[in-house]
């Protein structure tokens, strides 16, 4: 298949690139920078990587109408108001820019979107951002797939392994287990696999909301 990846330079988005590959198929990521010049690996080097930034410029279109499917994995954990980094802009105009223009194609790709299971009282912001942007997929896309990560953890996040281990130190304390069930931890490598098996139309428990 032909898969176009926003955000595919980033946490997810590279390890994503890098499974499909994997499986043959033909990728091409879309990000601001294009390819990161950190990566020299085999996969990335059978990567299409398009500079663009989807906020300003349109050169990702014609990526866009290749494509079986889109996958917007753009996104941000924490706000920059003073440098304009914010959910909205990062988390829900890109949706609405990628959902605008594939609706105006006669036979548009299918569009799966990276959203989150649920996240702490601290980050209720993003996690409503998520929620807006599920409600606009919803209307405006047609079968389209949303993928629910929980805690994604890798080690090259740091933070994602200590906050793993406290997750899974509380889960056997009993009363608390039930509680901490939406974080869960998955791994960038469980993760990629889960979506790509998705797009190979396996089923995965990643589809849905688990409370």
């Amino acid at each position: 298949m032909q898969i176009t990846i926003f955000g595919g330079s980033g946490f997810i988005g590279q390890k994503l690139s890098e499974e499909l590959i994997d499986r043959g198929h033909n990728v091409l990521c879309i990000s601001r920078n294009g390819k990161p010049s950190n990566l020299t690996t085999d996969w990335a080097r059978k990567v299409h990587w398009v500079r663009s930034d989807i906020l300003t410029d349109t050169h990702w279109h014609s990526a866009v109408q290749k494509a079986d499917w889109v996958i917007d994995a753009i996104g941000i954990l924490r706000e920059q108001p003073t440098k304009n980094v914010t959910y909205d802009r990062f988390i829900l105009e890109p949706v609405r820019l990628i959902l605008t223009y594939l609706n105006t194609q006669a036979t548009p790709a299918k569009f799966l979107f990276l959203s989150a299971n649920s996240a702490p009282f601290p980050l209720r912001n993003y996690m409503n951002t998520k929620l807006q942007a599920e409600q606009l997929i919803k209307e405006q896309a047609s079968e389209p797939v949303i993928i629910y990560p929980s805690l994604v953890v890798d080690k090259e996040r740091f933070s994602s392994v200590i906050s793993a281990a406290a997750i899974n130190f509380l889960k056997k304390i009993p009363g608390i287990k039930k509680l901490t069930k939406r974080y869960d931890p998955i791994s960038r490598e469980q993760l990629a696999v889960e979506i790509a098996n998705v797009l190979e139309g396996k089923p995965s428990v990643y589809t849905h909301r688990r409370i």
